[in-house]
């Protein structure tokens, strides 16, 4: 039996469409000739995720993003239909997480698998969960430094702003005049004692004289009356008080007071010591212009390039720190507690999705709602509510608060030592 060119060309045609039709769903994550089981999780929102993103369990690919679209209520959450290998089961409690599968931030599926022995059927509804991104994490990092270092910028401009009143140049004019003025006393002093020393000794032998003479008159009085005797023994007391008198010592000592004051203000008015380089230097003022400008510099490209300064790896989470389980807390201001999920929507204490789980705490950061469990300055004992919780929330992370405020878990352990 013939078959006609045109029966052979309508073969060809419908083969080609099965063919197309195949592989669209093929690149689409729907293969035609393969089982697949389907699941549905209602998202508040998706953060990228799109269709035919990956869907993982511990790294591995099982199945793909079929279809987004929005809930009917018109509430604006999203429904994310995707298909996992039909020999694959999910066991119930399990959570679809949507995470970011490589450093550039695609989105994708990780399915954290519970324990439960029973299973979900296809097209059951699953709960979901969004990981942190990236901004949230820098934000609560880099925060505190930011505060810490606007305050040091206001302290160095206020120490500035001092020093400039002090150091500017009718100061140091001030400074300077008053300066002058105790060194021309000086100098007058200097003269002075110069002509009271010169004095004294020109006159030195006239009053060796005039000494002579008045013992000489007293002998002349003790020999001719009796009653000048007390009189004369006055005068010779008086005379040998002024006799004994030395005027030398201390003009002495006044001369060498005003040559160390000489001294003193020579050094300040040289460069050679400190306190003449604070007078005279204005370097000391440039120094720290520039590193307020340096500062400031710092603190702009740390903003605004703050992966320059904070490294984040997809596969290293940070340091291990290994303390003995039992180890106490040794500070009263440091606090543990178990941080559970972040959210941008606020989740109700009473929802389901905490449902057996007591003492929830609400803290929010950045625009971001985070929940806490437990609180004990025992690393130990916040250890313990992390396992009990585990299985429900399989990212939970153990974080520190010193005086109610979240510092580093690495710095809270070092102070465990």
């Amino acid at each position: 039996m013939k078959v006609s060119k045109y029966t052979k060309l309508g073969i060809l045609i419908v083969i080609s469409v099965t063919i197309f039709i195949w592989g669209m769903s093929y690149l689409k994550g729907h293969d035609l000739f393969k089982q697949s089981n389907t699941y549905i999780v209602i998202y508040d929102r998706v953060d990228g995720l799109v269709e035919a993103s990956k869907v993982t369990v511990n790294g591995y690919q099982i199945g793909l993003v079929k279809s987004i679209t929005f809930t009917p209520d018109h509430s604006g959450r999203l429904v994310v239909a995707f298909t996992v290998n039909g020999d694959f089961k999910i066991p119930v409690n399990s959570v679809a997480q949507i995470v970011s599968s490589d450093i550039m931030g695609t989105r994708s599926i990780k399915l954290n698998i519970s324990k439960e022995s029973e299973i979900y059927n296809t097209y059951d509804t699953i709960p979901g969960s969004v990981e942190d991104d990236l901004k949230e994490q820098v934000s609560m990092q880099v925060l505190p430094l930011k505060n810490k270092a606007e305050q040091l910028l206001s302290t160095i401009d206020s120490a500035i702003t001092v020093l400039t009143v002090i150091f500017n140049e009718d100061a140091r004019k001030n400074l300077s005049e008053s300066f002058a003025n105790v060194n021309q006393t000086i100098e007058n002093i200097e003269k002075t004692t110069a002509d009271l020393q010169n004095i004294v000794a020109s006159e030195k032998d006239g009053i060796k004289h005039i000494i002579t003479n008045i013992d000489e008159i007293t002998t002349t009085f003790n020999n001719n009356t009796k009653e000048l005797e007390t009189t004369i023994k006055n005068l010779s007391s008086f005379s040998d008080t002024l006799a004994n008198i030395s005027i030398t010592p201390v003009l002495e000592n006044i001369s060498g007071a005003s040559e160390q004051i000489v001294t003193i203000l020579e050094k300040l008015n040289s460069e050679e010591s400190t306190a003449g380089l604070l007078l005279n230097d204005d370097k000391l003022y440039r120094s720290i212009t520039d590193l307020s400008d340096n500062l400031s510099f710092l603190i702009n490209d740390i903003q605004a390039n703050p992966k320059r300064y904070l490294h984040f790896s997809a596969l290293d989470f940070g340091k291990e720190y290994y303390i003995n389980a039992n180890t106490q807390g040794n500070s009263k201001n440091i606090i543990f507690k178990v941080h559970l999920v972040s959210t941008e929507n606020q989740i109700p204490k009473n929802s389901k999705y905490f449902e057996g789980i007591d003492g929830v705490e609400e803290f929010m950061a950045s625009g971001a709602y985070s929940y806490l469990l437990g609180s004990s300055s025992s690393y130990s004992e916040i250890q313990k509510i992390q396992e009990s919780v585990k299985s429900r929330f399989p990212n939970s992370t153990i974080v520190a608060f010193k005086n109610g405020r979240l510092i580093k878990l690495e710095k809270a352990l070092k102070s465990l030592h």
